[in-house]
């Protein structure tokens, strides 16, 4: 159920729509109003909040079985209904749950951002995204599309962080140790940020991928190195080797 403080009905039946949306039962809206005697005030009490508006939700209750069930399991669609309904009353953007902030060339400002946590993202500096576009102050609102750095905008010695990808997946792919990754980005944090650019550590070494027969011994003596440099280097765990593995070699 939805009670509602004003006696428009839209913003509460948008709620309620929602909530029946995402799975449960669509029950009544009710205004201030006491249907029986518009005189009255409804039987629940809304603290007035003019000229914002105020409504009590019930999503359910834990006496009956079937809304149990139903709050245990899809509570947090419930509430992200409401969410929504919020946003589409206010004309506010709404971004779903785990929906993708980046599209294209393009990130939408979400809730908590600031330039900085946005250009930190993207490995840039906040005059450059302001820069990019044609920002006069700091200040951003939700929703808010702002232009980022395209593969286009990136050199050949940077490299731009996808979906899936980890410091070790990424010093492997690019035949680099993680720490000098992280030492290279004055990175204080081993948590990456997709769309975040990352500079390539100049290198001069080789990948050697593990062959039949091979220990670490025998690799550091072909290649002039130590195994305990090929450890660290590798940022190995053991000194178990498998076929087909490929090792950082300087």
């Amino acid at each position: 159920m939805v009670y509602a403080l004003r006696n428009d009905p839209t913003f509460a039946n948008m709620i309620l729509n929602n909530i029946g949306d995402a799975g449960q039962i669509k029950r009544k809206v009710y205004q201030r109003r006491l249907p029986e005697n518009p005189n009255k005030d409804y039987y629940y009490i809304i603290r007035e909040t003019s000229p914002r508006e105020s409504v009590l939700i019930e999503y359910g209750f834990i006496d009956n079985q079937r809304d149990l069930r139903k709050l245990q399991s899809d509570l947090d669609k419930y509430a992200e209904g409401v969410v929504k309904a919020i946003a589409d009353y206010t004309n506010t953007p709404y971004t779903a749950p785990g929906t993708s902030t980046v599209t294209g060339d393009y990130y939408t400002v979400v809730r908590g951002d600031s330039l900085w946590s946005i250009a930190n993202k993207f490995g840039i500096s906040v005059n450059e995204l302001k820069q990019l576009n044609n920002l006069s102050s700091n200040l951003i609102t939700i929703g808010q599309k702002l232009r980022i750095p395209s593969q286009d905008d990136v050199t050949s010695d940077t490299y731009v962080v996808v979906k899936g990808d980890s410091l070790w997946s990424i010093a492997r792919k690019l035949g680099v140790s993680v720490n000098d990754l992280v030492n290279y980005n004055n990175l204080s944090s081993l948590t990456l940020q997709i769309g975040q650019q990352l500079k390539i550590p100049p290198t001069n070494q080789i990948v050697y991928t593990v062959q039949k027969g091979d220990t670490l011994w025998s690799i550091a003596q072909k290649n002039n190195t130590t195994v305990d440099k090929i450890i660290s280097d590798n940022n190995l765990l053991s000194t178990y080797l498998t076929i087909g593995q490929q090792l950082i070699i300087r």
